[in-house]
């Protein structure tokens, strides 16, 4: 109980501050309608979030994405507007982001998909730890089995400043 307590005032406005990784991400949903990230996009459908990454297939590039409410959109190959962004465009420290509006009325947020308990983005090789979405709004470790509320500005995740035009908009993680 009293490590409970402890957590819960650690995690006040002090544990939300940004990272200085700047991932500078822009998706334009306006051309690609993704449903999986539209759900997370749109203000009226709060506690949805969206994780999003990238594969490479065939020597093309394409972003996935699937929210908590196991939406998995088919994979969106770069078009050529992304290819234009070009390093510009990165989904966070290796690979990913997830993006929706708090159902707590906190608004849009976008945090990373590595856990920042595990992933250490100096080290040689770089590991990979990411973050599992559920339901309810939460992120999980699969490693250490941290959990993180995504719903309460999502204390201990890294986390970015964003900004969506609407579900069928733009998307700006920076």
């Amino acid at each position: 109980m009293l490590a409970a307590m402890l957590t819960l005032m650690a995690c006040g406005d002090a544990g939300f501050e940004y990272s200085s990784f700047h991932p500078n991400f822009t998706f334009h949903n306006d051309t690609h309608q993704n449903m999986a990230l539209a759900t997370a996009m749109d203000a009226m459908s709060t506690g949805v979030f969206c994780k999003i990454s990238c594969q490479q297939r065939g020597g093309a590039y394409y972003f996935v994405c699937q929210n908590n409410r196991d939406l998995t959109s088919p994979p969106d190959v770069f078009n050529a507007g992304d290819l234009q962004l070009g390093s510009q465009n990165r989904l966070g420290m290796n690979n990913g982001l997830i993006v929706g509006y708090s159902a707590y009325g906190e608004g849009f947020m976008a945090y990373d998909a590595q856990c920042p308990d595990c992933f250490d983005y100096n080290a040689l090789p770089v590991k990979s730890y990411p973050l599992e979405i559920s339901f309810t709004g939460t992120a999980t470790c699969n490693r250490c089995h941290r959990t993180f509320d995504m719903n309460t500005r999502g204390c201990g995740l890294t986390a970015y400043r964003a900004s969506t035009s609407g579900a069928f908009g733009i998307l700006h993680v920076y």
